[in-house]
């Protein structure tokens, strides 16, 4: 059964969207990002959301103890660390949080390979994204999926980069995620849009031999 997560939330027509369809976590942003949003609104949009919907707090690079702060207030199920946080890091978080390190990925497997053992005892599964110089994720851009084909044999994985509804079932096959994460393949015009939400969630029920 494949789990999704949709990403980059910033409004509360967002939340009634998903509330609409479902999907197994959402993301809001907590960094310099187009899809930023402020604790105080984080806070709120949680308050609004479907209580089977896990929540999802994205930071990159951030004081530990803001991370904390913002998990805290806002009442986040888990934390996601998008920069290049230590596995020290990692350990001060407390364990009532759900921990997912993600790393965008480059040309060199091996070294991919080596920084998913060197974290494993830390974090609760690894969020798997293109690469940018530009920005941390939600590019719309994907990677070549070969580079970590057979990773989620050992890791829970979940990946992000460029997927949409015309993609999503080569992705599945060829990864085997435990989670798809989407940002702007349900977007247009960097506007999250109910009909893409729709057809998404569609598809994965399809996928996982659920009803259409």
């Amino acid at each position: 059964m494949v789990k999704i997560k949709i990403c980059g939330l910033r409004s509360k027509r967002d939340i009634e969207i998903v509330n609409r369809y479902k999907p197994d976590y959402i993301g809001f942003i907590f960094a310099p990002s187009k899809r930023m949003i402020t604790k105080e609104e984080g806070k709120e949009f949680i308050e609004l959301l479907d209580k089977d919907i896990k929540s999802v707090g994205v930071f990159v690079n951030e004081k530990f103890e803001k991370v904390i702060e913002i998990a805290e207030y806002c009442n986040l199920d888990i934390v996601q660390l998008h920069g290049e946080e230590s596995v020290e890091y990692l350990k001060k978080i407390d364990k009532k949080y759900e921990v997912w390190k993600a790393f965008s990925v480059k040309s060199n497997e091996k070294k991919l390979k080596n920084k998913l053992e060197e974290y494993r005892e830390v974090s609760d599964l690894f969020l798997l994204d293109a690469y940018s110089k530009d920005a941390r994720g939600g590019t719309g851009e994907t990677f070549d999926w070969e580079l970590i084909e057979g990773i989620s044999k050992k890791n829970r994985v979940a990946l992000a980069g460029g997927i949409k509804a015309t993609n999503i079932e080569k992705a599945v096959d060829q990864v085997q995620p435990e989670i798809i994460d989407i940002s702007s393949g349900v977007e247009v015009e960097g506007i999250k849009d109910e009909k893409k939400i729709s057809e998404i969630m569609k598809k994965i029920k399809f996928l996982n031999k659920g009803e259409i």
